[in-house]
């Protein structure tokens, strides 16, 4: 993964590089660019899921379904910290919601409420008057959207057709 990662790195500085130095003819260089986005993407989320001390779901077909689980996760995870930890309970309840509530606001501002999701949660234990409780940084929304409609034809209408030929609509 470390060798990806770093040629990954490498291509980005190509990709940069040659933006900067306007190496790509114009009618490609938007294609680059989106390269160049997608790439960024990809280490960020790779970045993100490795991190410690964050809580995950998988991907859920939608932001309900994405909520339902990060609730299970971080109610095991409370469950866990308040007997490794010592994290106050009740403390840690009242950081958790004001997160899922910032969570649901993002979710219904950008209108993604019925789009396929994973959320990473990150945290950190804090300490404050003497009461360990679990305080939470930041969450990140992968949403998936419709990347595209195939169509497969799968009883041909016409003795041209294949079996099992695609086609666009």
């Amino acid at each position: 993964m470390e060798d990806l990662l770093k040629q990954l790195n490498v291509v980005l500085d190509a990709i940069e590089t040659g933006i900067r130095e306007k190496k790509f003819p114009e009618t490609i260089r938007l294609y680059v660019q989106q390269l160049d986005r997608r790439i960024r993407e990809f280490l960020t989320a790779v970045e993100v899921s490795v991190q410690e001390n964050t809580i995950q779901t998988p991907i859920s077909p939608s932001s309900r379904s994405a909520l339902y689980n990060l609730r299970k996760a971080y109610y095991a995870t409370l469950s866990r910290l308040v007997k490794e930890a010592k994290v106050d309970k009740n403390r840690s309840l009242e950081e958790w919601k004001k997160a899922v509530s910032k969570i649901i606001e993002e979710y219904d501002r950008r209108g993604l409420s019925e789009t396929p999701s994973k959320i990473i949660l990150s945290y950190e234990i804090r300490e404050e008057g003497g009461t360990k409780y679990i305080a939470f940084k930041d969450a990140r929304i992968f949403y998936f959207e419709l990347e595209g409609i195939l169509r497969v034809e799968v009883s041909p209408t016409s003795s041209q057709a294949q079996p099992g030929q695609a086609t666009s609509l």
